[in-house]
């Protein structure tokens, strides 16, 4: 699947793009922090390829895929005959990454031990293959993606003080979906067309009220769930994705009080939103439909052309 593309409308999505663009033009480490989904790994694409290292090698270090017995291999490589399962040799992570970029995705997952490896790396910018007698310099830059609540991790001794100062030369933050509700529509927009192309049919557009839908959902997964809804709502919309294409918990779960929109939702909308979701429960049957909300199918076709839903 094609890299997810930065999409910024919103005024903190803007600033946030700002500072990418300036730290693109440095070398020093940059650590992103965020919610889970968040699009922290859209940003970290963002600066490779904003910045002089695009040409060269992108490599991600999945950090939470790395067991134990894998993760010297991984950041150092191995030379021949290093272990037994090595039949031939191999560069690590760091020296694939040339004078590109490494990414380490979701490095607040890595256990104390590797933590300590790669502060080595990180410090001493030269890795040793396993087996190897040579160290090799490496000139990659390193990027490095946690969660947002990393800080108290580094308090409780769950991830290293000194490696989160070096990884955290320049910090990132990337906001939850919840809080650029601007973005949440042209973000929508483009997971659709993308969707649609590997359908290989036209891209749908939002109904209004599904639009609306999509702004006022606190979106606990953020960006990432938000591809998901749309990647299932295309499956079921023909020309335009309505509310009944979207899943309940959409139309269902309000927004915690905290984080509650200017507005809050009328009886209108909370009809419209039991109207949808009682639709897709009966897979579209307006005889059914009408039985369980407890009124007529031309009362029922009267709220569906009010809604948008006809």
């Amino acid at each position: 699947m094609a890299a997810d593309r930065f999409i910024a409308r919103s005024k903190i999505m803007r600033a946030l793009a700002d500072q990418i663009r300036r730290f693109a033009r440095t070398d020093s480490n940059v650590l992103i922090a965020g919610e889970t989904g968040s699009g922290k790994n859209v940003v970290a694409r963002e600066l490779h390829l904003r910045g002089k290292r695009a040409t060269q090698p992108f490599v991600t270090i999945d950090c939470p895929s790395l067991s134990a017995s894998l993760i010297d291999s991984e950041l150092f490589g191995h030379e021949r005959g290093a272990f037994t399962d090595a039949v031939t040799a191999r560069a690590g992570r760091f020296e694939l990454a040339r004078s590109g970029t490494v990414y380490l995705d979701a490095v607040s997952e890595l256990p104390l031990d590797a933590q300590s490896k790669l502060l080595r790396i990180v410090e001493e910018k030269r890795v040793e293959r396993l087996g190897g007698q040579t160290s090799v310099a490496i000139s990659a830059r390193v990027v490095a993606s946690s969660a947002a609540d990393i800080e108290d991790a580094v308090r409780e001794g769950r991830f290293r003080q000194d490696l989160y100062h070096r990884l955290r030369v320049l910090p990132l933050f990337v906001p939850p979906l919840r809080e650029r509700r601007e973005d949440v529509l042209p973000l929508a927009r483009y997971f659709a067309s993308r969707t649609a192309a590997q359908m290989e049919k036209p891209a749908p557009a939002f109904s209004a009220d599904a639009a609306k839908a999509l702004r006022d959902y606190a979106w606990p997964g953020n960006v990432r769930e938000l591809r998901h809804v749309v990647e299932i709502a295309c499956q079921t919309a023909n020309e335009t994705v309505t509310l009944t294409d979207l899943p309940d918990e959409v139309l269902a779960t309000p927004v915690p009080a905290d984080k509650a929109p200017d507005r809050q939702p009328t009886l209108d909308d909370m009809e419209r939103r039991y109207v949808a979701a009682t639709l897709r429960a009966v897979h579209g049957n307006q005889t059914e439909a009408a039985s369980r909300l407890g009124i007529s199918r031309k009362a029922l076709w009267e709220k569906r052309k009010r809604y948008g839903m006809a």
